[in-house]
């Protein structure tokens, strides 16, 4: 979006995809060829040691290049990024009217401070993602859930979060501030143009909370107009407080129903800030099979102060609940988050203060904080049936 926002102004943008590469001595002689003149890049957590070896390499190769980082590191702890000499820009915020007024003053010889505020857009305004910077033909392969048919695209009605979970609050709020989610019309009109491009037979919706607002997703399944399998995020307590807009939703092709039902009892529930009841994650389950969509089941272990008991508890809500397609991860405490402050008070931190970054995609899967009986937990993973395309 921010490459797009940037490209409708006028700018000759490219998106670079890692992917596309084979090793990073390939990076280094693309670099070195396209010497662009400005590098944005979004940083997450688990892509913070990535972005600082991809940043490393351009300087080198490309030392008049200058690097712009943004994303949740920079939003978080901007600080860590401003006192990195090979960074010129670090971008605050919501990227894409920042980003694209920070490559004008360039474009003019111009300076601005290395730290840039967000201008936050009225999300209505923005112009869709203009998915031909990079091969999107790959993408309509990459399927969220089992099943889903081909060609396949990823849609974003909204963003942020207006809950509290404190496994990855308030570090969203703190990015992008009140929960917003664009008009109706506006997606629709987006889908119209994904259909006429890629003939869509599956749709995923990457919102963490599709279904926040009822209204909203009322007057969206009565403007729905396409045969293809929908995949979207919807909290527990949601889904059962809200069994007619579930059953609306079944009737326009929700297939997939990803929810967080996390850990097993109502204490390590609250210890969360969940904001669901236990009860929730099963009458959740039992409403969407009603209907005939799928569960993709989310949850996790090795939470702080878990005990074997609620561990135990988390495996037999897992084997009752029996989601069509289930993800069981380690928790992993994520810097910016209560949680990670409550580990960092109370001692539970593995990794040192100082490698807060130093965290790998695979992570979830491995030991992250003391206290636990990661063999213990190891072996009650082995009870649980998986029944999509990937165990976890």
């Amino acid at each position: 979006m921010v490459g797009t926002y940037a490209r409708k102004a006028g700018f000759d943008i490219d998106i670079f995809d890692l992917r596309d590469l084979n090793s990073w001595d390939e990076f280094a002689r693309t670099m070195e060829k396209e010497q662009f003149d400005v590098v944005g890049i979004s940083i997450s957590y688990v892509d913070y040691k990535v972005a600082l070896q991809a940043i490393d390499i351009i300087k080198k190769v490309s030392p008049k290049s200058i690097i712009v980082a943004g994303g949740f590191v920079a939003n978080l702890f901007c600080q860590v990024l401003l006192d990195n000499s090979a960074i010129d820009y670090v971008i605050k915020g919501e990227g894409e009217k920042s980003f694209t007024a920070l490559l004008r003053l360039i474009e003019h010889g111009m300076t601005a401070p290395k730290l840039v505020e967000s201008i936050r857009p009225d999300l209505d305004e923005l112009p869709y993602i203009d998915r031909t910077m990079f091969n999107y033909e790959r993408e309509t392969t990459c399927m969220f859930g089992p099943r889903q048919r081909y060609p396949h695209v990823t849609m974003l009605a909204g963003r942020g979060c207006p809950y509290q979970c404190g496994y990855c609050q308030p570090a969203e709020s703190k990015t992008y501030g009140k929960m917003r989610i664009r008009s109706v019309d506006n997606v629709i009109r987006e889908l119209e143009e994904l259909y006429d491009k890629y003939k869509f037979r599956s749709v995923t919706f990457w919102d963490d909370t599709f279904t926040f607002n009822k209204k909203w997703v009322m007057e969206f399944c009565d403007k729905w107009k396409w045969d293809a399998d929908i995949a979207i995020t919807c909290r527990a307590d949601i889904a059962s407080n809200n069994e007619d807009m579930m059953r609306r939703l079944s009737e326009i092709g929700v297939q997939w129903v990803c929810i967080g039902f996390e850990t097993g009892t109502q204490r390590m529930l609250d210890f969360i800030s969940k904001g669901v009841k236990l009860e929730q994650n099963y009458k959740s389950a039992e409403i969407c099979r009603k209907y005939g969509m799928k569960v993709m089941g989310t949850n996790m272990l090795g939470l702080p102060t878990e005990t074997k008991e609620d561990s135990i508890a988390t495996i037999e809500m897992i084997k009752r609940i029996d989601a069509e397609h289930l993800q069981l991860f380690y928790f992993t405490p994520i810097p910016g988050t209560y949680l990670y402050d409550y580990c960092i008070k109370n001692d539970l931190m593995i990794r040192k203060v100082e490698d807060a970054f130093d965290i790998e995609r695979s992570d979830c899967y491995t030991k992250n904080i003391k206290g636990i009986d990661y063999e213990f937990l190891d072996g009650l993973k082995t009870q649980v049936k998986y029944k999509g395309f990937y165990k976890l």
